[in-house]
């Protein structure tokens, strides 16, 4: 017999301690072998497989926001989605005001490769550009109006 708590838990399921306890009052545990001063104990050896079969919602919670500081706090530069299909942005900003925001727009259905991208500097769009007016030719970007 191997018992654990929910520290233990912690742990073997590499799963924060805090989530635990919310899985916990959620009823999303199995249930435990005894309960001891209102503490739940698991036989870690008949329960595991139940334990790891607990779906995680990887998305659940605040979301998770990469953000570099740099002089203290004073220069901020936040990342912002990552997915294939969702937007991409980063945003530059300077003692607390958005200096430059860069936006990138997943490729289109249609044509995989057609992607939107525009920087705004200070709120002002300076670039707007769509990959597929943009052709290459002899190692060189071309725009495809000009052609």
């Amino acid at each position: 017999m191997n018992l654990v708590g929910l520290k233990e838990l912690a742990e073997l399921l590499d799963v924060p301690y805090d989530t635990l306890k919310v899985w916990k009052n959620r009823d999303r545990l199995p249930e435990p072998f005894e309960v001891i001063s209102g503490t739940p104990i698991w036989d870690w050896d008949t329960s595991e497989e139940d334990f790891r079969s607990i779906e995680k919602n990887e998305n659940s919670g605040r979301p998770k926001k990469p953000k570099i500081s740099i002089a203290g706090g004073l220069i901020e530069i936040d990342v912002q989605g990552s997915s294939k299909d969702k937007d991409e942005n980063i945003s530059i900003r300077l003692n607390g005001k958005t200096f430059v925001d860069v936006k990138a727009e997943p490729a289109n259905s249609k044509n995989k490769s057609d992607r939107n991208l525009s920087i705004k500097v200070l709120g002002k769009k300076v670039i707007d550009i769509n990959t597929d007016d943009v052709i290459e030719v002899d190692g060189e970007d071309t725009n495809s109006e000009d052609s």
